[in-house]
């Protein structure tokens, strides 16, 4: 295990353009994995051991300019693309994306914005304070169980050219770009817009959309052929259809398979249509699915792609709300404090209609911390990835090394949790025993370093004394 974790800070060690910041690099990983609170900066200090004198410093970490967001998340990419655990279909790797949305209630925090309440709950207020960002995540697959692999996350402004579907849509096409690869990218029906599909359609098959429709989707059939010598300009739709009726006035024209839906077999029933969309005015696939849970109809760029291939792939959308809740609850990944002193403080309650942009004194300053809760969320990302990694390729070394109780254990993979537990004991047992490890290495200069300072402190006040 720590031999894997050796090759892959080797691998990130170009996201950094100074020794000092990848060393700090190494200790915020490791407090991550070890810390047993989530109070952001602060629970990294006391879970490695660091005087209090280094919290500035680790501070000064998420806000140097020796790293950033992007280059971090390049690097890890490229680690990533090599791991057998990679799912892909029809030759195509499988990127799912989707928004979660975290309350910030920071009054000088960047960033922050009105956003809607998404929950149902009726005790929860319409609208909040907070932070809107985008996730994208690789589809893997190790030991029968499927799992989203972190890849990027950013949180979306209100002011950005691109609107937030879009702006997940292109970075997935520049990914795909960089990698060579044609990617099939799942979402969720908050993405079933034109502006997404016209995206795909730039991309000419290097990225394909997979989502789900909503209900009230409506289509066009493809329009009938001129008839000769007719005057004015050809038609571009045929008859109007609304996609949701069809279950119920065309059943004689769905088929019957068997597929696994979830984990469990079942039969569903399943009707596909290339019809026209005016969105796009274009042609898109669109795929009606009965099952035991209700019915769906998914829509897709790609009009090859098989209906039964298409319902697994958006079954498999799931797991990106699994990492959502493993990097929130488990890691604390979203539990960050940064602020700027420069920001103006915003109301936690704007009157309705009025949400003012905060107005910085120094807007560079301010960009800086925006940047640091960017990076904060990056490490995050790739502890997460991380641990699922090591349970995908070393699942009996990580139930060996975690040492702990289970009223239900997880399948032939171990989970996020035991992943974690597991390198945690590791990384205390490499630090007890003073292994000549580099990761350890690294770790163990900066508390022995702090406490030689600390001695050469106490001998002068002594002298002058």
């Amino acid at each position: 295990m720590m031999g894997y974790l050796e090759g892959l800070f080797r691998a990130l060690r170009p996201a950094f353009t100074r020794e000092a910041t990848f060393a700090w690099f190494v200790v915020a990983f490791a407090g991550v994995v070890t810390r047993q609170e989530v109070y952001g900066v602060s629970s990294i200090v006391r879970a490695m051991s660091l005087a209090p004198a280094y919290y500035p410093a680790l501070l000064h970490f998420f806000h140097s300019t020796a790293w950033t967001a992007e280059s971090l998340y390049r690097q890890w990419e490229a680690w990533l693309i090599g791991q057998p655990s990679v799912e892909q279909v029809a030759g195509r790797i499988v990127l799912l994306g989707d928004h979660t949305k975290q309350p910030k209630d920071g009054r000088r925090m960047p960033g922050v914005t009105t956003l809607h309440q998404d929950s149902e709950t009726s005790s929860k207020p319409s609208f909040f304070r907070g932070h809107h960002w985008g996730c994208l995540s690789l589809l893997a697959q190790a030991r029968g169980k499927r799992f989203a692999l972190p890849l990027w996350a950013e949180i979306h402004p209100d002011d950005s050219q691109d609107s937030r579907a879009t702006r997940l849509v292109n970075i997935a096409a520049e990914i795909g770009s960089r990698w060579g690869m044609s990617i099939f990218l799942v979402l969720d029906a908050f993405f079933a817009v034109g502006p997404v599909f016209a995206v795909a359609a730039a991309s000419k098959g290097a990225l394909h959309i997979l989502t789900r429709a909503k209900k009230n989707i409506v289509a066009f059939q493809q329009p009938p052929p001129p008839r000769p010598h007719r005057k004015g300009r050809r038609r571009m739709y045929g008859r109007k259809l609304k996609l949701m009726k069809l279950f119920d006035t065309r059943p004689q024209d769905f088929l019957s398979a068997k597929t696994i839906i979830y984990c469990k077999q079942e039969t569903v029933r399943y009707l596909v249509l290339d019809l026209v969309w005016k969105p796009v005015k274009g042609v898109v696939r669109f795929i009606l699915i009965e099952s035991s849970r209700g019915r769906i109809i998914l829509m897709s760029s790609d009009l090859t792609i098989e209906p039964l291939i298409a319902l697994n792939l958006y079954t498999a959308r799931v797991r990106i709300e699994s990492l959502f809740a493993s990097l929130k609850n488990l890691l604390g990944g979203l539990a960050y404090h940064f602020w700027s002193k420069y920001l103006a403080p915003v109301s936690r309650r704007p009157r309705r209609g009025s949400h003012p942009a905060p107005v910085s004194s120094n807007p560079d300053r301010t960009a800086n911390t925006l940047a640091a809760i960017q990076k904060f969320m990056a490490l995050h990302m790739i502890v997460l990835g991380t641990l699922q990694l090591l349970a995908a390729t070393f699942g009996a070394a990580v139930r060996e090394h975690a040492r702990c109780w289970l009223r239900t254990p997880s399948g032939a993979m171990p989970s996020d949790f035991i992943s974690r537990t597991a390198l945690a004991n590791v990384l205390r047992e490499y630090l007890r025993n003073v292994a000549k490890n580099p990761v350890i290495a690294i770790i163990r200069r900066k508390q022995i370093q702090h406490q030689n300072n600390r001695e050469k402190t106490f001998d002068k006040q002594r002298e002058v004394a």
